[in-house]
This record gives C-alpha cells, sequence and structure tokens, in this order.
C-alpha cells in the first residue's frame, strides 16, 4: 500500500459525489410495519416517509428523492416491530477502510 501524501490525508470523503461515498438501503418489511412514524423522526439522513398503502394503512418507506441511507440503523434501534433496518454499514470508497464489524446487531438491552 502506498503512503498517503499530506494533501490525500486531509481530504474528507464528500457525501455528494457517488465517487466517493457509496449509500445503501434500508430494507421495510411492509407486513411487519405499524406505520408508527418514529423511525422517521430518528432518521438523522431524513431518508423516511409514512405514506397510506392502498388499504388505508400507514406504512414506511424511502422517499423516492432521496439517494440512500448512511446505515446508522437508528430506525432498526427504535422499530418496536422489528420491520425495518439498513442492509450494509456505510462506506467510504478509497479513503477510509472499514473496520470489520460483523452483522448489524440490535442495541444492548441494560
Amino acid at each position: 500500500m502506498a503512503l498517503l501524501s499530506k494533501q490525500e490525508r486531509r481530504h474528507f470523503p464528500d457525501w455528494d459525489d457517488p465517487t466517493e461515498c457509496i449509500y445503501h438501503r434500508v430494507a421495510i418489511d411492509l407486513e411487519a410495519c405499524d406505520g408508527c412514524k418514529l423511525c422517521t423522526l430518528v432518521c438523522p439522513a431524513n431518508v423516511l416517509e409514512i405514506y397510506r398503502n392502498e388499504n388505508g394503512k400507514k406504512k414506511a418507506r424511502v422517499k423516492a428523492s432521496q439517494r440512500g441511507c448512511i446505515s446508522c440503523n437508528n430506525c432498526r434501534a427504535i422499530c418496536a416491530t422489528g420491520a425495518i433496518g439498513a442492509t450494509q454499514a456505510n462506506d467510504f470508497v478509497g479513503y477510509y477502510r472499514q473496520l470489520g464489524r460483523g452483522e448489524f446487531a440490535l442495541p444492548r438491552k441494560f
């Protein structure tokens, strides 16, 4: 591995540049979703919204205008039914290496 120059070490990836940051999606189980809206409130990337399906029930979905999730998994932590969660960890392309933390897990209960 080559050493990085000072300029490269000072560079922070741009969230809006797809060549520097890869976004991933949120997986939503619409059968389990009860439309409580908590996931939309805790999402720092503001990619979730509540809509009414064809039966008139409220459900969560990813906004069509949004690029993707930042994989914080706040939605998974707050969802009482376990209907939502990020599919993969966020990845900065080329500048930072991902730590091998394994699969996402629910928060510990004390």
